[in-house]
């Protein structure tokens, strides 16, 4: 698996976590409030994974459920955020997707202790197509880094 195909997994896994719709009491945020905050956060998981390199099967093992950690972290985070009811739909797409890249990341994890990467070309692959709807979800939206993280 190459280095940045493995990359791209993990980045899109962290968008995802970065772009959530949540379900709490708090009333809705607005446009530019969700705007601000989604990319603060989308800033963050892009930094968290610009600082990790992985070169070898190895590497995949130790440091892909350390990045799956800091996903679902941000995505719990992301959940909380309550978008106006325009962007609704998007959100519970883009949180979906978000949650589907999550679990991709943590499966990598397990099929590199396992050695076992083989496995992991359908995540890839399902990961790729999850990242270009986000993608598409974050431009329409104006999330922009969350465009560039997904």
């Amino acid at each position: 698996m190459g280095r940045t195909r493995l990359a791209a997994v993990a980045l899109t896994t962290a968008t995802l976590v970065v772009a959530g719709c949540g379900g709490s009491e708090a009333k809705p945020l607005t446009r530019a409030e969700l705007t601000a905050k989604a990319n603060a956060i989308c800033k963050t998981v892009a930094g968290k994974f610009a600082t990790k390199d992985i070169n070898n099967k190895q590497e995949i093992a130790r440091v892909v459920p350390e990045l799956a950690a800091f996903e679902q972290t941000a995505l719990t985070e992301l959940s909380k955020l309550i978008p106006p009811a325009n962007l609704a739909n998007d959100w519970k797409q883009f949180v979906a997707g978000a949650g589907t890249l999550a679990e991709n990341t943590a499966k990598l994890g397990e099929y590199a202790r396992a050695n076992n990467l083989k496995a992991a070309g359908g995540l890839i692959a399902s990961s790729e197509a999850v990242q270009r709807q986000m993608r598409a979800t974050a431009k329409r939206d104006g999330i922009a880094e969350c465009e560039r993280v997904s």
